[in-house]
């Protein structure tokens, strides 16, 4: 099944995207000024917006010879409207949000140093820069909460977990007493304190160091002076054990994520976990897509609740386009499949590769991280190369606007699909990848942030309104043809528009509505994986519309 990232969708998003704007005081503006006596102009002029009083003075001049200025403002006026505002006065030159700074600084984790997949000095004769360029995305966020408050999760589905390691931090289910066989949160998972054990069906979390050493990686804690540093320094980890054994496990595993996260959803974030991210260092190799289709399905169904899926590929030198893999050939829009790289920039070669269905590369070979008994190791894999990645999410729902939290909230698949095309985006073009995944690249977690800041944080996306019931798509998720089918009162001339996410028409096909049941087919052969939005339009507008999945 051949997965492709759309590049048009990139290009198209950059024509409209702004930069965010955060980390900022409010209620303070700098401000160039066209003379000196223009001052008490500016605050004349902005003295109210929208009829409501903004309190505007200026508070220090900052430079006389480029007559800058230190404005403040009522708290209570929206910052970004009271910032366009002063932009579009006539008397002013320049203006902008009084912006924090920070030092930078390189994390003091006593094993930071030879963190070569973090920052790659040419450590142990490494490749200068081979990295996923950690401490320059640090200087944008180091990771724990979104711009709106929420606590970031990555669920980590493996064999176990050192829950006591100093170095790293768990999520913990509070609305349950841990140990009193009473599901108190009714959430249908009986003492899940700790995650939950889909082995065994309960919420007793045993060690292991595979999963330890995955979970640091995605997010040791940063800058405490001991061991070493996460993707993310204060993300938290759910630990699920469901790694290995049978598919059934698995499914239990995967189904406690997902109810996690649809709980977080419907509650308005007052009960679940807003799970962003899961990372998958197992499988089954040379596994067919068409034998695991409850396993593979599984990965749309997280998605439709917002969460992107990691998955390490084979640790075989094959080519998973001709013999499979489960679950990184799994067609689902919601799967990043990952290959292992090196400190010299090049495929591991025990790590499968795959034009259509591995994503991109992420370091994987000679790895340090948290292990068992409180300690530190280094690991290979594949297993290493993708909580890289299950980590990158983390931190990209980190570094976003409010507007994209707000989005991200009214539906969560489609800008899951947005972050998933940022990151990818964002790779580093590798030689040695050309031609051996569907970027070409490597993580580059620096560039995945700065891609994320070029989201429209100014104005909404197209709405996603279910306007007509009597609409209906089939099948939803679609590869190559869709049919839909809709009830209509009266015949009028009508168009199919399949729209994008800025709510650009990239289809459109031309029918006959007649009275009573309409059935009609639709090509989408030339139409990339995605989420779309497909509508029924008359000459008096859009009638009926409804979100669709292209996977391919």
């Amino acid at each position: 099944m051949k997965k492709i990232y759309s590049i048009l969708f990139l290009a198209l998003f950059s024509l409209q995207s702004f930069s965010q704007d955060s980390g900022f005081v409010p209620g303070q503006l700098l401000v160039m000024l066209k003379s000196n006596d223009d001052v008490e102009k500016v605050e004349n002029d902005l003295a109210f917006l929208n009829s409501q009083p903004t309190n505007l003075k200026s508070k220090q001049l900052l430079s006389k010879r480029l007559n800058t200025w230190l404005f403040e403002f009522s708290t209570s006026i929206n910052h970004e409207a009271m910032l366009n505002a002063i932009k579009n006065n006539s008397f002013v030159l320049i203006a902008q949000s009084n912006h924090y700074t920070y030092e930078r600084v390189i994390p003091n984790d006593t094993q930071f140093g030879v963190m070569w997949d973090m920052h790659n000095t040419g450590q142990s004769g490494g490749t200068p820069d081979a990295d996923i360029d950690a401490p320059e995305a640090w200087d944008i966020t180091t990771g724990g909460l979104t711009v709106a408050g929420d606590t970031i999760v990555v669920a980590v589905v493996d064999g176990g977990f050192s829950l006591t390691h100093s170095d790293l931090k768990f999520w913990k289910n509070y609305a349950e007493i841990p140990n009193n066989s009473i599901d108190d949160d009714n959430n249908g998972y009986v003492d899940d304190f700790n995650g939950w054990n889909a082995y065994n069906n309960d919420g007793n979390i045993t060690s292991q160091a595979h999963g330890t050493h995955v979970s640091g990686t995605v997010g040791a804690k940063g800058n405490n002076s001991i061991g070493v540093t996460g993707v993310n320094w204060n993300v938290k980890v759910m630990p699920v054990q469901g790694s290995s054994g049978t598919e059934a496990t698995v499914v239990i595993a995967y189904t406690y994520v997902l109810d996690a996260r649809a709980l977080y959803n419907s509650s308005n974030g007052t009960q679940g976990a807003f799970v962003v991210s899961t990372n998958a260092s197992f499988g089954v190799d040379a596994g067919q897509p068409s034998a695991f289709p409850l396993w593979c399905a599984i990965y749309d169904s997280l998605g439709v609740v917002g969460i992107l899926n990691a998955g390490a590929t084979a640790n075989q030198n094959w080519d998973i386009d001709a013999v499979g893999d489960i679950p990184t050939a799994c067609p689902s829009p919601f799967m990043i499949s990952v290959t292992n790289t090196t400190r010299f920039d090049l495929r591991n070669t025990g790590a499968a590769y795959g034009l259509t269905t591995i994503d991109l590369g992420s370091p994987g070979t000679t790895i340090m991280s948290t292990t068992t008994g409180n300690n530190y190791t280094t690991m290979t894999g594949t297993s290493m190369a993708t909580p890289h990645v299950a980590g990158a999410v983390a931190l990209m729902w980190a570094a976003a606007c409010q507007q994209m939290i707000n989005d991200y909230r009214l539906y969560p698949d489609s800008l899951a699909f947005i972050m998933k095309n940022y990151m990818l985006a964002g790779t580093d073009p590798l030689a040695n990848l050309s031609g051996m995944c569907v970027t070409g690249g490597r993580l580059n977690l620096y560039n995945a942030l700065l891609n994320v800041q070029s989201y429209n944080c100014s104005m909404t996306t197209v709405q996603n309104v279910e306007i007509n019931e009597s609409l209906n798509v089939y099948p939803n998720p679609a590869m190559m043809e869709m049919e839909i089918s809709y009830f209509a009162p009266q015949s009028a001339n009508a168009e199919i528009v399949i729209m994008n996410m800025l709510g650009e028409e990239i289809f459109v096909q031309p029918f006959n509505l007649l009275a009573g049941v309409n059935k009609q087919k639709v090509n989408i052969v030339s139409l990339n994986s995605g989420v779309y939005f497909l509508q029924v339009k008359s000459e008096e507008g859009v009638i009926s519309q409804k979100k669709i999945v292209i996977s391919k």
